[in-house]
């Protein structure tokens, strides 16, 4: 009927539309989103491959870093309840404040946070001491076996001695759960 109508030129012309219509139609219907599917699982691929190469590093890695581990682990496991915890740090605490000369006014433990994988244990504490004694003291915290740290720090003298310090200071430790 209506394709009987046309002209030799006009069928041509009408075939190469059709042909040209469905092409496109093709590549936006199917070519498109096959390609990019195959874009994106190639990236995907490209990333598992990265993260594969580094977990087999990992893997072969795996005796000497249970190794180090190992060394290390003494330091940060709990010992017991969370108030024995606390008791072990304020007696290394008061242990190490003795060996310093730095007398304590004031020892408030803190409530332990839970932060991923690990509890921090902070105390807060107030001293009185020379100044050679107070840097004696923060040093011995700092290397102490309980792996101890001098967060927060506040410095003043005594009102009416002025070679007596007053400090306070937060001690923190971290331990594994």
């Amino acid at each position: 009927m209506f394709w009987d109508k046309l002209s030799k030129k006009e069928k041509i012309g009408l075939s190469c539309a059709l042909v040209f219509l469905l092409v496109s139609a093709m590549d936006r219907l199917v070519i498109n989103p096959i390609y990019g599917r195959f874009q994106k699982i190639n990236k995907e691929i490209t990333v598992n491959e990265k993260q594969l190469r580094h977990d087999l590093r990992n893997v072969r890695l795996k005796e000497q870093i249970a190794g180090e581990f190992e060394k290390y682990v003494g330091y940060v496991e709990r010992s017991g309840s969370d108030e024995e915890e606390v008791a072990k740090i304020l007696g290394e605490i008061e242990t190490l404040a003795r060996q310093s000369n730095v007398y304590l006014v004031d020892v408030k433990p803190k409530a332990p946070q839970k932060i991923d994988f690990y509890k921090e244990y902070s105390v807060e504490i107030e001293a009185e001491g020379d100044i050679a004694d107070i840097v004696t003291f923060l040093h011995q915290i700092n290397i102490s076996k309980q792996l101890l740290r001098a967060e927060k720090l506040r410095l003043n003298t005594k009102e009416n001695e002025l070679s007596v310090l007053k400090s306070s200071m937060m001690i923190t430790k971290v331990s594994v759960f």
